[in-house]
């Protein structure tokens, strides 16, 4: 198609930033006969090869998010590439010799979620993007304006022109730029910390179990991956990020198996290495006329429970339906009386998980000889109230809100 009929057409839905959630969102519209289009700044790399170099990002998908990628018929790709269940967590603190132990076999279930690289993912799901027919993308572009006029979002992209939809979804990511240009406040509150990720090899096998250990620099944890491999998540004050990313990597293997408290024996080897600094953001509105915003352009979250991803594919899920619903019944799916309901449906579920993060990090953080005190006795307690621990479980493992149909085990197609 010619970038000029691409300019003269109305979109039904134009979906800037082809990430996880951008393409998400993009293929549960097309798939369902919307026609859209996609904008993504970087290319996506579908190849694959089986003894590729571990990514340095990687996400824990849950039961949910599962469903949402095999309802967006994604599924296979990801385990045509790599992918690893786990079946435990095991949680402990630098001062206290209590312990949490979830188990997938308490709660009757094969596991607890998976381990995926983010480039596993999102090429999975562009794979099922260049397959329908409904879907056009445009790579390596960048938007320029926005304005909002007739009902509509005008779009001009690069040197191309003038893009027109009935509406806009913003999947650009933290610093959006589709945010930014509709004028939406940000509710900002920086964590002090940074998280230091990448992929190492230890001596001891991980058992299928992500392991997490509060210390008095923050919390870390291992997340299981391959054969004696696992993915970090090491927190540290912000001000130790450069510090970290610049050890060598043997002293690097050293600091993790401390941190770790060796739970998993010395490190054995490392891989790439990367950090970014942890901040609370939420959008004021998820909303506009003609304007939406999902996942990381709406909202950011501590990364420490593995939940940004999970909540991303919710907001996909629940504004794909409002959509959905919205065209069954001829009403103008842009309208801000139509996109409101997707907004109440996820606005309030981010905020509580965000908070809840926070709680855990402020409840685990060595600051207080009281906290100590009382988290003493009673992570042996909670470790003993089964029905608790796996409610919680369940909870992050399945959603807690009315889910959105494709996060559902029925499919909408």
């Amino acid at each position: 198609m010619s970038n000029s009929n691409l300019t003269n057409d109305v979109w039904d839905v134009i979906v800037v930033g082809g990430g996880m959630v951008g393409s998400a969102t993009a293929l549960g519209l097309g798939q369902q006969g919307m026609k859209v289009l996609l904008l993504e700044k970087q290319p996506v790399d579908l190849d694959w090869q089986e003894n590729s170099a571990y990514q340095v990002r990687v996400s824990a998908l849950s039961r949910a998010s599962e469903k949402i990628i095999k309802n967006l018929k994604a599924w296979q790709g990801i385990e045509n590439r790599r992918f690893h269940p786990f079946t435990a967590m095991h949680v402990w603190d630098e001062v206290t010799p209590g312990e949490v132990h979830f188990s997938a076999q308490d709660m009757h279930e094969d596991n607890l979620g998976y381990i995926v690289e983010n480039n596993v993912i999102q090429a999975s799901l562009w794979e099922q993007v260049l397959a329908c027919e409904n879907i056009t993308t445009l790579i390596d572009v960048n938007i320029d304006n926005l304005v909002f006029k007739n009902n509509q979002a005008w779009l001009s992209v690069d040197n191309i022109g003038i893009f027109k939809t009935e509406l806009l979804v913003g999947a650009d990511g933290a610093f959006s730029k589709v945010r930014q240009m509709a004028n939406i406040g940000l509710d900002t509150h920086d964590y002090e910390q940074c998280a230091v990720v990448g992929c190492v090899k230890t001596e001891l096998p991980h058992e299928d179990t992500c392991w997490q250990r509060y210390t008095s620099n923050g919390p870390f944890a291992y997340l299981s991956m391959g054969n004696n491999v696992s993915s970090i998540a090491w927190y540290l004050p912000s001000d130790k990020m450069q510090w970290a990313l610049d050890l060598p990597d043997d002293e690097f293997s050293k600091e993790i198996a401390k941190a770790s408290d060796y739970r998993l024996g010395q490190v054995v080897e490392v891989a790439e290495r990367g950090a970014f600094p942890l901040v609370r953001r939420h959008a004021e509105h998820y909303v506009k006329p003609n304007l939406a915003l999902v996942g990381d352009a709406a909202h950011t979250i501590h990364p420490q429970a593995g939940q940004g991803v999970n909540l991303g594919l919710l907001d996909a899920a629940a504004l794909v339906e409002t959509i959905l619903n919205a065209k069954q019944l001829n009403k103008p799916w842009g309208s801000f009386s139509v996109l409101r309901k997707y907004e109440r449906w996820r606005r309030g579920d981010n905020a509580l998980v965000q908070r809840s993060m926070e709680g855990f990090d402020w409840f685990f953080k060595q600051d207080m000889a009281l906290k100590s005190y009382i988290r003493k006795p009673l992570l042996p307690l909670a470790n003993k109230l089964t029905l608790v621990k796996n409610w919680l479980m369940g909870q992050a493992l399945n959603g807690r809100e009315a889910l959105p149909k494709l996060a559902k085990s029925e499919s909408i197609h």
